[in-house]
């Protein structure tokens, strides 16, 4: 679940969100002071740091400021009990936070908070790709060339991360208004993201749709089939193809599919982009395929 460096010198406050965090898995190692902090991260791989503003020995918004150059990809998040901290603090260091919770914690907001920080610090550390074009907006500075992850100082701020947050949502809404339906499944078949069409097509609520694998949807799924695409669509070769679709209430239409290939951290994932066929396309086919699959 991750390791995580508590830091906070009230022994009551810290015990019982490390009593917590311990319950859902996490691992933590707790720090009472700036000093031990600093040291503590020095020595050891943290994948987040939970900071207390108020130490004894040191500002927290000070050892921030450390954390962050010393760990640029260490998602550090904030503790306080200062409401105002976003008006008082110098927002040029205030910002190389991941995040900031406000005292009393809330129990669900923390562990969510510590989930996003763990998705966004493997995602900093593990690719090995090129960072795409599209993130530079969120870099300190532009550029009109890829950069590869160790030259860039990749890592998001909280003011960052709701801009990227913003634009996962835009990508959402901007796919839910594509009439054609798409659907992304991963390396066990399972969906993993489909479309407003996606879901119109075949009758499912998106939370049904990305409980299912592709054979829930393909009568007439054949996994060796399916593996000689995996292999076609491994060497660059983009695939499209008739094919049918059976609904949720059981009834089945023919459909026209491209499929493509997407290598993402590590793993590979199908997309498919499908179109319902009219009867007048059905006839003009000799025969629809039945030994495709790739979401279908």
């Amino acid at each position: 679940m991750g390791n995580i460096l508590l830091v906070d010198d009230d022994p009551d406050i810290g015990m019982a969100l490390l009593d917590y965090l311990q319950q859902e898995g996490f691992s933590v190692e707790m720090a009472p002071t700036a000093h031990d902090a600093i040291q503590k991260s020095q020595h050891h791989p943290y994948d987040v740091v939970l900071l207390d503003v108020g130490l004894p020995d040191r500002d927290g918004i000070e050892v921030l400021d450390d954390l962050s150059r010393q760990h640029p990809q260490l998602p550090v998040i904030l503790l306080t009990a200062f409401t105002s901290l976003r008006k008082t603090a110098d927002p040029a260091i205030l910002n190389k936070a991941f995040a900031y919770l406000t005292k009393p914690y809330n129990r669900l907001e923390v562990k969510q908070t510590i989930q996003r920080a763990l998705g966004a610090h493997t995602a900093m550390t593990e690719s090995d790709q090129i960072v795409p074009d599209i993130f530079s907006a969120f870099l300190p500075f532009k550029t009109s060339t890829p950069i590869k992850r160790e030259e860039a100082p990749f890592s998001l701020n909280l003011q960052q991360y709701e801009r990227l947050a913003q634009y996962v949502q835009l990508m959402q809404f901007a796919f839910d208004h594509v009439p054609a339906a798409v659907f992304v499944a991963g390396p066990d078949k399972r969906f993993c993201f489909a479309n407003k069409a996606a879901c119109e097509s075949l009758g499912y609520t998106r939370e049904e749709l990305l409980a299912l694998r592709i054979p829930d949807i393909s009568p007439h799924h054949d996994t060796f089939q399916y593996r000689q695409d995996l292999e076609t669509l491994t060497h660059g070769q983009p695939l499209t193809y008739t094919s049918v679709h059976r609904a949720k209430d059981g009834r089945e239409f023919p459909i026209e599919i491209s499929v493509s290939l997407l290598h993402f951290h590590g793993q590979d994932y199908t997309c498919a982009i499908t179109k319902r066929l009219s009867s007048v396309d059905t006839l003009s086919d000799t025969t629809v395929s039945t030994s495709h699959l790739l979401p279908h």
